[in-house]
């Protein structure tokens, strides 16, 4: 292809090019267009059909609500009270039948302070039954007023009404993708209860008022939704959204059609959501296939008052409609491209002829000069826009001469300057960058003293008066000894501070490392950070003494420790090693804890100061710097080592003591 294209001329060439860089371009940007197109409208989708199913547990919440609402209310009424209180029954009876139809609940029941039932308004035949294994029951029994779905066996349904247990019967229809069953037919039924003590004037529980709506085959909630969510809005004479109650994987309410337009009462939900809902109680969000066809969907479980999955709530929407719109805006698109690139290949034709059809006639011409030698000149035959620019050619190659000879000489000078101030300005750059560090750390360091020595000095004041009103034998007296010297500690590491930004000489004794490792442990292992850390010891028993500043070692450890438990997040294994390197003559100390690492692209930072992987205002950045300059001043040396996922390990070295 490219021996081709050098046989070609400079406008077929350009021609060429113009239109494989807008084909690769067009082709990428309607591929990137299509996916952009599909993800924004399918998005869109699924957000709707999210908020729908917000929607839809609203309307159920709401009817639960409702029944919860007038059984309580009925169930407060001194009616109900004076009649058990007289024990006149049927009037009694007469009163729930009134409020049943009032409600328009499937059934309403009373028990005695037992449980046990003692009237039915829709089976008034059914009574002495102990309902009180009924969680439900069990709870207003107690004094709550209770409202949840349950599921109802057939037995209980009976009881309350044959009606009801006729209408909770449902045939299992084979449905593709469905969870293989040998069951053929659900006879359970799942019920919107609600159920109220009957309280007396002495707040004496004298039994229980309880009632409900059956949903097998009850659309009412359903057909609801449809009307508020969708609003019968159809796609080629299919209702584009579906509403569905289930019991366990069976639907029991719903406008979902078969294909012979009857509602798909009997059908299952698929295996996969299935596992996802009832099994593992997630909602789940995506493209079902339900009953014959594909759906956009939204399940969420159904769970009872025991918090037990018994159900799904589903909403869904075609997702052919969706297909089809996103489509049709996807070939919008791709005829709108389509005819922008003929457009632009013919603009292209028409200026790539103008440009190039007086330049044909300047390529014998500038032959000669195109091997790079300078001596050559164009020869100007007229003074038009060609002749202008063979001029101009010419004055270009004299000034070519001249600037060659004196770019030869000026190159290898200038080179050497550019060299020379490079590094100037790094060296200038690093001591500018150096000294903002340390004039950013004294004033911090300045704010911290005025901030923490002013109340660390009352403190100190008022603990050390209090020790002196202490007798020996006082239990406090060591309590507070302990706070007199923290509190002395927090004013040495305000000090330690400002001498690091100082660059103050610490004060020097012959300390034993492993001494001022155990301080530091026993002040913050007790400490709840480090309730769930383990800490294992490896301390060497002949290690020799370092000459150091006592209190800003313990600093420098402390920092170090707690930088360790943040990384694990305050769980897992720290190791706290020292040993003696005889070849340098170094106590080596060692931190490694059990945390996610240090990224490598950060962990030459982490020493420089106000650098830090915490969020804003959960660190300043100092820690490890000033840890770091410690043990520079101690002419120690300080590093880190890491593996991403595994662990990190903090070395300190100090150089032994020649005297004990």
């Amino acid at each position: 292809m490219f021996s081709i294209l050098k046989t070609l001329s400079l406008k077929a060439k350009i021609i060429i090019i113009y239109v494989v860089i807008l084909g690769v371009g067009g082709l990428l940007t309607s591929f990137i267009g299509s996916l952009i197109v599909n993800d924004t409208i399918m998005n869109q989708a699924k957000s709707k059909i999210y908020h729908d199913l917000k929607t839809s547990r609203m309307v159920y919440d709401n009817q639960l609500m409702f029944i919860k609402h007038e059984v309580n209310a009925r169930a407060c009424k001194h009616h109900i009270q004076d009649y058990l209180s007289r024990n006149d029954l049927e009037t009694l009876k007469i009163h729930l039948r009134q409020i049943r139809r009032d409600i328009g609940l499937d059934f309403l029941s009373l028990t005695d302070k037992e449980g046990r039932v003692l009237f039915r308004a829709t089976n008034p035949d059914s009574l002495g039954d102990d309902l009180s294994y009924l969680s439900v029951i069990d709870a207003a029994l107690n004094g709550l007023v209770i409202a949840s779905t349950e599921s109802f066996p057939r037995e209980l349904l009976m009881r309350e009404s044959e009606q009801l247990a006729r209408q909770a019967n449902i045939q299992l229809i084979d449905t593709p993708k469905a969870r293989p069953t040998d069951k053929t037919a659900e006879t359970s039924g799942l019920v919107m209860i609600a159920a109220s003590p009957i309280i007396n004037q002495e707040d004496d529980i004298l039994g229980v008022l309880y009632g409900g709506h059956l949903l097998n085959k009850n659309y009412s909630i359903v057909d609801k939704v449809w009307e508020l969510v969708f609003r019968g809005e159809k796609y080629k004479d299919e209702d584009i959204g579906t509403v569905t109650i289930f019991l366990d994987d069976l639907r029991i309410s719903t406008n979902v059609k078969t294909k012979d337009n009857n509602r798909a009462i009997g059908t299952r939900v698929s295996a996969e959501v299935y596992n996802a809902v009832l099994l593992n109680g997630n909602e789940w969000s995506d493209r079902a296939f339900v009953v014959n066809d594909w759906y956009i969907s939204e399940y969420e479980p159904i769970r009872n008052y025991e918090n037990d999955i018994i159900g799904i709530l589903y909403v869904g929407v075609l997702e052919k409609a969706y297909l089809a719109i996103r489509n049709r805006v996807i070939l919008t698109f791709l005829g709108v491209a389509s005819l922008g690139f003929i457009f632009i290949i013919l603009i292209s034709y028409l200026i790539t002829r103008t440009i190039t059809r007086p330049l044909g006639e300047m390529v014998k011409i500038t032959q000669s000069i195109t091997s790079g030698d300078l001596n050559h000149e164009v020869k100007v035959d007229s003074s038009d826009e060609i002749g202008q620019l063979g001029s101009s050619f010419n004055t270009m190659v004299k000034s070519l001469r001249k600037m060659r000879g004196e770019l030869e000489n000026w190159g290898k000078t200038l080179e050497q300057k550019v060299k020379k101030r490079t590094e100037e300005l790094r060296a200038m750059q690093n001591k500018v960058i150096q000294t903002e560090r340390l004039a950013s750390l004294g004033k911090m360091a300045a704010g911290i003293a005025h901030e923490i020595n002013n109340p660390l000095g009352g403190i100190l004041v008022l603990s050390s008066l209090c020790l002196e009103d202490l007798k020996d034998d006082d239990p406090n007296r060591s309590n507070l000894e302990e706070i007199v010297k923290q509190t002395i500690r927090c004013r040495d590491i305000v000090k330690g501070l400002l001498q690091f930004s100082r660059q103050t000489e610490p004060k020097m004794s012959v300390v034993k490392i492993d001494d001022i490792l155990k301080n530091t442990l026993s002040l913050i292992e007790k400490q709840a950070i480090f309730h769930n850390i383990e800490i294992e010891k490896k301390f060497s028993e002949d290690l020799p003494y370092v000459t150091a500043d006592e209190s800003q070692m313990q600093q420098v450890f402390m920092n170090v420790i707690l930088n360790a438990s943040q990384a694990m997040k305050e769980i897992g294994t720290l190791t706290l090693e020292t040993a003696y390197n005889k070849d340098d003559n170094m106590v080596v100390i060692t931190f490694t804890d059990s945390g996610d690492g240090i990224k490598p692209e950060i962990i030459d930072k982490i020493f420089d100061p106000f650098f830090t992987t915490k969020d804003v205002g959960e660190g300043t950045g100092l820690g490890l710097s000033i840890a770091y300059g410690i043990v520079t001043k101690h002419s120690g040396k300080m590093s880190v080592d890491s593996k991403v996922g595994e662990s990190t390990t903090f070395t300190i070295q100090l150089p032994a003591s020649t005297s004990n």
